[in-house]
């Protein structure tokens, strides 16, 4: 008797035990914030990490709790709306990308959630909101807007004297891509440079895109989802090319694996400014249709001497000293 009596004492603990584990981790946090990232590389997961790690900061200090859903469309752009759905009951949302951002201004709409976007290029244009300062709508974020002036000063510097023919690689049916590409060559015509331009729809395409722009003696590559998600493919195709023409890509992670020297935007930091702004609307009361998109005003110099030397190319001096000196 005293042995079932024993036993049953230690189920009952056992179960007392559980259900206590059970009600702590199953407690409410003050806020759920439903995230969709529109593909897994680096640029978007930095913009993802940088923003969790910050907002957990910042909570943490004010004596608040968040819980995130963490959900990956894995490049598909079909897989957005499903995902945007499943965040119907969430304080906010944090989209990364502009598609991912499209479909969460759409479906957030419909329930008066607040977005943050990030990794979006032009938001204007993309739809997301009325104006930069003001966007008038429930929606607002972070720019990735590269710092394309000074990309394009680095192309010249980079050829040493040599006038820049700019070959620029993209992905036609990525609208940020196509925002920047317009951009820069409205910036190289207006020095005088002959600017070609070679858009694909997938990755497959990535070598005959290179190869074709035969006149081009340095390529240009805009922060494009498609192809910082094959970056690595970019560099073989170049290695494997027989023109191994330098490549200056429009963010470092992307620039890490195919390009030889970029002024690009750290998406971490971008993941943090978008912390702020969701701890403001969250728990300051802000309004995402008053508080103006953000942008990082300065770009910072990135090199990689080994993709430089894997093609044959040799990085000015000028620009080694100026990244060793940051």
């Amino acid at each position: 008797m005293k042995k079932i009596t024993v036993v049953a004492l230690i189920v009952v603990l056992t179960l007392a035990v559980a259900l206590t584990c059970c009600f702590a981790a199953c407690e409410k946090a003050d806020f759920t914030i439903g995230i969709i990232q529109l593909a897994p590389h680096t640029a978007l997961d930095k913009a993802n990490e940088g923003f969790r790690n910050e907002l957990d900061k910042l909570m943490q200090e004010a004596g608040l709790s968040v819980k995130y859903k963490n959900k990956n469309a894995n490049g598909d752009d079909n897989n957005n709306s499903t995902i945007v759905g499943t965040f119907m009951k969430t304080d906010l949302i944090y989209s990364i990308a502009t598609s991912s951002s499209q479909a969460a201004k759409i479906k957030a709409t419909e329930k008066n959630i607040p977005v943050i976007f990030n990794a979006v290029t032009d938001p204007k244009d993309a739809g997301l909101v009325n104006d930069w300062n003001v966007p008038g709508v429930n929606v607002t974020g972070v720019s990735d807007k590269s710092p394309m002036a000074q990309q394009a000063d680095l192309m010249e510097e980079l050829l040493g004297g040599v006038t820049p023919v700019v070959g620029i690689l993209f992905t036609s049916k990525e609208n940020n891509s196509i925002v920047q590409k317009n951009e820069m060559r409205a910036i190289c015509e207006a020095k005088g440079w002959t600017v070609v331009e070679k858009g694909i729809q997938d990755i497959n395409e990535i070598q005959d895109g290179l190869t074709s722009m035969t006149e081009a003696n340095i390529i240009y590559i805009p922060t494009d989802n498609t192809l910082a998600e094959s970056a690595a493919t970019v560099h073989s195709a170049n290695v494997n090319s027989g023109y191994k023409r330098p490549i200056v890509c429009g963010e470092e992670g992307m620039n890490d694996l195919c390009g030889v020297a970029t002024y690009g935007v750290d998406y971490y930091e971008l993941g943090k400014m978008a912390a702020h702004m969701a701890f403001d609307i969250l728990v300051n009361g802000k309004s995402a249709a008053e508080m103006p998109v953000m942008t990082q005003q300065n770009g910072t110099l990135s090199i990689r001497t080994d993709i430089a030397a894997a093609i044959g190319f040799t990085i000015p001096q000028s620009i080694l000293d100026r990244a060793a000196a940051q």
